[in-house]
């Protein structure tokens, strides 16, 4: 193998290690991100629904990324859970609104044949 292409070849692999190294580097990088974004959103939540209470605070700091991931599924399910419920209660409250004006109506034709 003539020397130049000696030197083409082990330019081609270094740059293939850097690229792979800075794609690791990045894809770290990314997840480090999203988990200080998570612990954050944890915080502001119990900043604005808890009083900033301190020790949940304290327990949030504690808790390991993978557990802040656990919650915060959790509480997208009840929140997702909350959203439904609230579209059958709308149903709910018109249905019921319906059945009392049915009732009224037959209540006062009731009373007007007496």
């Amino acid at each position: 193998m003539k020397t130049g292409h000696k030197l083409l070849f082990g330019i081609g692999v270094t740059a293939a290690i850097a690229a792979a190294g800075a794609y690791l580097a990045a894809d770290a990088l990314m997840d480090k991100l999203q988990s200080y974004k998570n612990r954050n959103r944890v915080k502001s939540y119990v900043k604005d629904n808890l009083n900033g209470n301190q020790r949940v605070l304290n327990l949030v700091e504690r808790l390991d990324d993978e557990d802040i991931d656990h919650l915060l599924q959790v509480a997208d399910k009840f929140g997702d859970a909350r959203d439904r419920v609230g579209q059958y209660s709308d149903t709910v409250q018109s249905k019921a609104s319906e059945v009392r004006d049915l009732l009224s109506d037959y209540m006062t034709k009731w009373q007007n044949k007496e």
